[in-house]
């Protein structure tokens, strides 16, 4: 199973391909799907187009490494993210972590007061997803 730990910002939108969404942000995607492509379980079409940021780390290394790479790749298209939130896409930055007693971290991760503004700023959900490991 793969336990890496992970931080995603994610934009879905049924309106907009996932090209627009690149030439809007001036930058590529690191994951992408679009509208109606197969998903897992259950199988069914995508709904929407699917553009994705995405940074890892193992599963004994602290989460917050991968916001501290995230971030600078997001903030500066703070004003197209806004743009784009406003015209029906949907945003969300997700965390997923794996926790155990032996983290030598702990269970936690911090997001300071400016990082909660830029997510208020353009629109974004915060997702966060610990599993038991």
């Amino acid at each position: 199973m793969d336990r890496k730990r992970s931080v995603t910002l994610r934009i879905e939108s049924d309106k907009m391909s996932v090209e627009e969404i690149s030439k809007i942000l001036g930058q590529t995607p690191d994951k992408f799907r679009r509208k109606g492509s197969p998903t897992r379980n259950p199988y069914r079409p995508l709904k929407v187009n699917v553009w994705e940021l995405r940074e890892e780390v193992g599963e004994d290394e602290y989460i917050g490494l991968a916001l501290e790479r995230l971030w600078p790749r997001i903030v500066p298209s703070e004003a197209a993210l806004a743009d784009i939130s406003r015209k029906g896409c949907f945003l969300r930055l997700t965390l997923v972590q794996w926790i155990s007693e032996s983290d030598a971290h702990g269970p936690g991760f911090g997001i300071g007061v400016k990082e909660l503004g830029f997510l208020a700023s353009i629109g974004a959900l915060l997702d966060v997803d610990q599993y038991a490991g």
